[in-house]
């Protein structure tokens, strides 16, 4: 029978953003991975709830900031990187490590995670789910008809 587990491997990534450096992944369980887009979902609609642009923007930055602070902790199982003093830096705390971590280097990180998770892959089949419709269906049925 098909193993529907999460799988228990850890995949290893060299950084691009930084020679040497590497990071060890693991991938989140699935309840892992909703309770992400929960919290998320609940910083957006509790910063958004204005209306206002500014307000939006603001709560999809402190979204994407709560996704990272949660995934980095629970994905990161070893790494090589340090500070200036050659201290090893401890994911376990985002809110203080992503206050000094290079951009570059954090981006990447965060797209290895993106990627073991299939964030981008699982979105879009989002679209495409029974009890949905994909934008195609929504743009096709928006478009009156033209009788002669």
């Amino acid at each position: 029978m098909p193993v529907a587990t999460r799988k228990q491997d850890t995949t290893r990534k060299e950084l691009k953003s930084l020679e040497g450096g590497f990071v060890v992944l693991r991938q989140l369980s699935y309840d892992e991975m909703l309770e992400r887009r929960d919290g998320a979902t609940k910083m957006l609609m509790e910063r958004g709830a204005s209306g206002r642009d500014a307000d939006s923007k603001m709560a999809v930055q402190i979204a994407n900031k709560w996704s990272n602070e949660y995934t980095f902790p629970r994905c990161i199982v070893d790494h090589n990187l340090t500070d200036e003093n050659e201290v090893q830096l401890d994911f376990r705390k985002p809110e203080f490590v992503f206050k000094m971590l290079d951009p570059r280097i954090g981006a990447e990180i965060e797209r290895y995670i993106d990627e073991m998770n299939n964030e981008d892959e699982s979105a879009q089949d989002f679209t495409h789910a029974p009890n949905g419709s994909s934008p195609e269906e929504k743009t096709l049925q928006s478009v009156p008809s033209v009788e002669s």
